[in-house]
């Protein structure tokens, strides 16, 4: 394998066996999250709940009978200018420290490039802050505009009821639909989707709230979580009822309400009304809504959110689905800038891998 260190016999690139699973999160265990979950009970849930999940998903490095290294492929469905695009999530990229300076990283990520191609999916995109070494291998940082959400001088209380799946799922993935519809970057759930995506978008603790209106129909849902030292509003969605806009406005606000107990603070081993007191904003740009929450008191700071990484797998698949082709001599990264330019990207943080 190119760039893979043949010295002290070099681990050996291939996909998981059946019966291997404990042994890949054996290898995830040793990787210290800073959070209240183990790196095997973070990395089970990818394994037992997401319905994509296979074992030929996972390549990793095997030496001396023991994995030493792995990247996980995730199978997605993106909306791209009105067409659903496969595409595959790269997640779950861990090399045991014994093995690390040995290419075998790489060469697990060119396999996983190659499986992902053979199985006709046109995008790839990760989520990571190792840019230089991901940019090497051919992924390009995607940098998003973002908001952060500061709380008013008045807190109140908690808005809205919590989500109840049995009673508001049906209700809840109508809005899902309508938001995210004409938004480039969403994943396209169906109904195992979503159950999955239930289990797996907390960290481990999720805030999904929804709001009714007067005739008890779910018009609103706003859902967040703690990741990576924030609060992330990881998804929201509203009815075109014109009271709508106000419910949606009223769940943010009360996310930043502080409560007690809060588990969603508790995983950070903070206080519960610093925790909330900032929330990072999903990239979506609602007019209405922002004007309703400075309405309530809410105050926005701009930042460059740098962690997507994009790479398109096969731009001739990829200008046949979208309509949009690439012009002669272009390159990969100037068509997809053209086709999904960053200010487009909408990624819910909620269908993260």
């Amino acid at each position: 394998m190119p760039g893979l260190d043949t010295s002290h016999g070099a681990p050996r690139v291939r996909t998981l066996r059946a019966g291997e699973r404990e042994a890949v999160l054996d290898l995830l265990d040793e990787w210290e999250l800073g959070g209240p979950l183990r790196g095997r009970d973070f990395f089970r849930r990818y394994v037992e709940c997401d319905p994509t999940y296979r074992d030929a998903n996972f390549h990793v490095a095997e030496r001396d009978g023991r994995l030493v290294a792995c990247v996980q492929v995730f199978p997605r469905r993106l909306r791209v200018r009105g067409a659903v695009v496969p595409a595959g999530g790269i997640g779950s990229v861990f090399t045991s420290e014994a093995a690390r300076g040995s290419g075998v990283a790489s060469a697990l990520l060119e396999a996983a490039v190659a499986d992902m191609r053979a199985r006709g999916m046109e995008l790839s995109l990760l989520f990571a802050a190792r840019h230089a070494f991901y940019g090497r291998l051919g992924w390009t940082l995607w940098p998003r505009p973002r908001e952060l959400w500061l709380r008013g001088p008045a807190i109140g209380a908690p808005h809205g009821e919590p989500f109840d799946a049995t009673r508001d799922l049906d209700a809840v993935i109508a809005l899902h639909e309508r938001t995210s519809a004409a938004l480039d970057g969403t994943v396209v759930r169906d109904r195992d989707d979503w159950r999955a995506q239930l289990a797996l978008a907390g960290n481990p603790h999720e805030d999904f709230v929804v709001a009714r209106d007067a005739a008890g129909r779910v018009h609103a849902h706003a859902r967040g979580c703690m990741l990576g030292g924030a609060y992330l509003v990881t998804e929201i969605g509203r009815s075109e009822a014109p009271d709508a806009i106000a419910a949606l406005a009223d769940l943010v606000v009360g996310l930043m309400a502080p409560r007690d107990p809060d588990p969603v603070a508790a995983d950070a081993g903070r206080d519960s009304a610093d925790w909330r007191r900032m929330l990072v904003a999903p990239a979506y740009d609602d007019p209405a809504l922002a004007a309703a929450l400075a309405a309530r008191g809410v105050t926005v700071k701009l930042f460059e959110e740098r962690t997507t990484m994009l790479r398109v797998l096969d731009a001739a698949a990829l200008a046949r689905r979208t309509g949009v082709s690439s012009e002669p001599g272009e390159s990969d990264v100037a068509y997809l800038a053209r086709l999904l330019p960053p200010e487009r990207f909408c990624y819910w943080p909620s269908d993260r891998f």
